[in-house]
């Protein structure tokens, strides 16, 4: 649950009741009751099987009218104050994935499966982040070029060239990450064969990497190189496939702790992400970007 984003009463009422609120996780049941001995409470469980076990085992001996509780028809609940965005009309929903990435010794990019906060003894690898793109039926419509003829190009639009870069383009491994400003890209779209589209692209976002950066504690900066294909049925007139993968480096000094804890060599480190298309049907992809949330920054997700 996004504790930030609260919903509607009901949902408002559980948080309150099981004490949700921030990034933390929490155990209790379905009425928001805590689980055990009280280590179901806010700021005491943790994603390992030690802790997690016990408790499951503390609310399997629950009586099923504690496990299954009758709960308040969703119908009766007083509408959010502030709804979760949906994506839109016939728009396309997107998932991108973001790591961390290492060259091996054959000169590849692989995973770099670093330790976040490596004087923790529960320290762990680094996990891959995700977020979604959102882009509007006449949108995803404009990648589609006019002309059958095999090697047709056009230039993605600009506006989609600036949400994909500055929001699913950059690190954001760091996690609750705000989009970068897209200093400069390109994107083409080659008509293959029918049906099948290559995407070639490049972007710079943030600030630039200077001597100065690397002690500015305010700089953040990354650039991309981005390669991939779509996929579009002539019969059905919609896309079927978005893969796109990419690799850059990033900078900077913004979040340096993190950068310390992780143990990030140097001021420049390798990042990869690939991005595929989904459904939009089910509950993960109904998420809406990180970007377009109140607290997801500045910079419109949409544009003017």
């Amino acid at each position: 649950m996004d504790t930030y984003f609260r919903g509607n009463s009901h949902e408002v009422e559980f948080c309150n009741s099981a004490g949700a609120g921030g990034n933390h996780l929490v155990a209790v049941t379905a009425a928001g009751q805590p689980i055990g001995d009280g280590k179901g409470q806010r700021g005491h469980v943790r994603l390992l099987e030690k802790d997690l076990a016990p408790l499951l085992t503390a609310f399997r001996a629950l009586p099923e009218s504690v496990r299954k509780p009758q709960l308040p028809d969703p119908n009766s609940a007083t509408p959010p104050k502030r709804p979760v965005p949906k994506a839109p009309k016939n728009g396309l929903v997107v998932r991108g994935y973001c790591t961390y990435l290492k060259t091996d010794e054959l000169g590849k990019a692989q995973r770099a499966k670093r330790l976040y906060y490596q004087q923790n003894p529960d320290a762990w690898a680094a996990e891959t982040q995700n977020d979604m793109l959102w882009l509007t039926e006449a949108e995803w419509r404009s990648l589609i070029p006019k002309n059958g003829a095999t090697g047709t190009q056009i230039i993605v639009p600009k506006e989609i060239q600036r949400r994909f870069f500055s929001t699913i383009g950059i690190d954001y491994m760091e996690g609750s990450v705000n989009a970068l400003p897209l200093r400069e890209s390109t994107m083409t779209i080659t008509l293959e064969k029918p049906g099948q589209l290559r995407v070639d692209g490049h972007g710079k976002m943030g600030k630039a990497s200077t001597d100065q950066s690397q002690t500015d504690p305010s700089t953040r900066g990354c650039e991309l190189q981005v390669v991939g294909r779509i996929d579009y049925d002539l019969e059905q007139k919609k896309i079927t496939s978005f893969d796109l993968v990419g690799i850059g480096e990033a900078w900077g000094n913004k979040m340096e702790y993190t950068r310390r804890e992780i143990g990030i060599p140097g001021p420049r480190w390798k990042y990869g992400i690939a991005c595929e298309l989904v459904t939009g049907t089910a509950p993960e992809d109904l998420l809406p970007p990180y970007n377009m949330l109140h607290y997801g920054g500045k910079i419109k997700y949409f544009g003017e």
